[in-house]
């Protein structure tokens, strides 16, 4: 799933499904600036999103060949 990751100085402050959104995001965030030589610079970066699951914790029964006594 393409997402699209926006950042404010350097930190990212949120994703979005699409670049309009993104625009958004940060069209709000330049509303709350205040001070206008401390204006935050924001980048945009697309990017596949993918989950990578824990491994299986589950340990296997050992043989009871290999048991040590």
């Amino acid at each position: 799933m393409k997402r699209f990751y926006v950042f404010k100085d350097g930190t990212q402050v949120g994703s979005t499904a699409t670049r309009e959104q993104a625009i958004r995001m940060i069209r709000q965030h330049q509303e709350l600036e205040t001070h206008p030589l401390l204006k935050a610079e924001f980048s945009i970066i697309a990017g596949e999103e993918e989950f990578i699951p824990y491994p299986s914790r589950q340990k296997t029964p050992r043989k009871r060949s290999e048991m040590e006594r």
